[in-house]
């Protein structure tokens, strides 16, 4: 079964990664707004701009990897070519 044909025969599949999608968003702005980098504090004890970053970055990471998945799944030809190439 490919992906494609997982997310025809399931409908709910589809709004479970939208929502997902929406959810991770959500987190991503609610984090990078939180970040304080003009407070010159060294302590890595509690939130701080630091672990800020790095959610950031694991959230769209996460986030792109949601995008390619989507972007496969609409792909209009998932297979490859043949071989040798026929000659027209």
């Amino acid at each position: 079964m490919t992906l494609r044909t997982a997310i025809q025969q399931s409908k709910i599949l589809t709004f479970v990664v939208l929502g997902a999608f929406v959810w991770l968003l959500l987190t991503l702005f609610e984090v990078a707004s939180t970040i304080d980098l003009g407070t010159g504090t060294t302590s890595f004890v509690g939130q701080n701009a630091l672990g800020g970053v790095a959610g950031v970055l694991v959230l769209t990471i996460v986030l792109g990897a949601l995008v390619v998945l989507y972007s496969e799944i609409t792909e209009t030809n998932p297979a490859p070519q043949s071989w040798p190439p026929s000659e027209e």
